[in-house]
């Protein structure tokens, strides 16, 4: 008999056992356990973030994460659910688990009253195609920052949490012109910003660097950055400027990367949003995400659905799942 159930205790260490060889990021395996449970305790994840596994006959043969969120969908802000780290057992590999898992969560997912299910795939997308999610288009890209004049006059300094109100107003307002936007809350943000702080140091010392600025006009910020540093490459995780063209973020990329001019710049790569290009940044090299967004509606199959361009789709790596 199949049962879903809370991935905890016995089952909880199973599938960690089982999957730190593909998920384990740098971490060891102590440190892959702690990185779960911390990322639980933050305010969003206490309330907001479990994990299940499909149970039969006493044992694991699949799990996945769940996220409870909002987003913008088509103007409006519509309940959705994430699911990440979908993971079958290798014994019970190519018996249909992950699919029977997928259709329970689905299921009590209706129930619950969530509007659309989201989900990212590292596989092929025709798994869950027959599964009616759509595949959303996401971008990465590469961003050239103009170097020449050395720093600008700008003041950047550590964010912390009196920022974050500002945060989600920049990040509301990005969102307004999308067709698909993730509705960035206050703890989703201060738990995204905390997630990439708990991987950096629960790992090697040195080994990932996280920082998160921000530049303020009269005591409140105006633009900020959250940036992870991995063998010598910056990823912009998100960002945000109540400019529109984006220009003090632009000046906050000058002032890092003055800070060493003795060295060669970067390579800086992020899910920039297509309007979203300061002036003194150019955008190479583009090319679609590693893991593919997938969402399909739930209860109301007249919700609007995709095709979607990838323009109209706003997105940060910070918010992957």
């Amino acid at each position: 008999m199949a049962e879903l159930v809370p991935a905890t205790g016995a089952h909880l260490l199973q599938i960690q056992h089982e999957s730190f060889a593909i998920w384990n990021d740098g971490l060891d395996f102590p440190q892959y356990g702690r990185f779960w449970e911390a990322q639980r305790r933050t305010a969003w994840g206490g309330s907001h973030l479990d994990r299940v596994a499909l149970v039969e006959d006493g044992t694991v043969t699949s799990s996945a994460k769940r996220y409870d969120l909002s987003a913008r969908v088509e103007g409006r802000i519509r309940r959705l659910l994430g699911i990440g780290a979908v993971f079958t057992s290798p014994s019970r590999r190519g018996r249909g688990g992950a699919r029977r898992l997928l259709e329970a969560i689905l299921e009590e997912a209706v129930t619950e009253g969530y509007e659309y299910a989201m989900l990212f795939s590292e596989i092929d997308t025709a798994f869950y195609e027959q599964l009616n999610f759509v595949p959303v288009p996401l971008l990465e890209s590469r961003l050239v920052v103009e170097r020449e004049g050395g720093a600008p006059a700008v003041l950047v300094r550590a964010g912390d949490d009196r920022d974050i109100p500002a945060i989600a107003e920049m990040s509301a307002k990005r969102a307004e012109g999308a067709r698909l936007a993730l509705d960035r809350t206050e703890d989703w943000i201060r738990y995204g910003i905390a997630k990439r702080r708990l991987h950096s140091g629960l790992g090697a010392a040195g080994l990932r660097e996280v920082e998160f600025l921000v530049t303020e006009e009269g005591h409140q910020a105006v633009a900020y950055l959250v940036s992870t540093i991995y063998h010598g490459q910056w990823f912009l995780e998100e960002a945000g400027d109540r400019d529109p063209s984006g220009a003090r973020l632009g000046a906050m990329l000058q002032v890092m990367l003055a800070r060493t001019p003795h060295l060669d710049a970067p390579e800086i790569r992020a899910w920039l949003p297509q309007g979203f290009v300061p002036p003194q940044v150019t955008r190479t090299d583009e090319h679609a995400t590693g893991g593919a967004m997938m969402i399909r509606p739930l209860r109301d199959r007249t919700l609007p659905l995709p095709p979607l361009d990838a323009h109209q789709v706003v997105y940060w790596r910070n918010d992957y799942f």
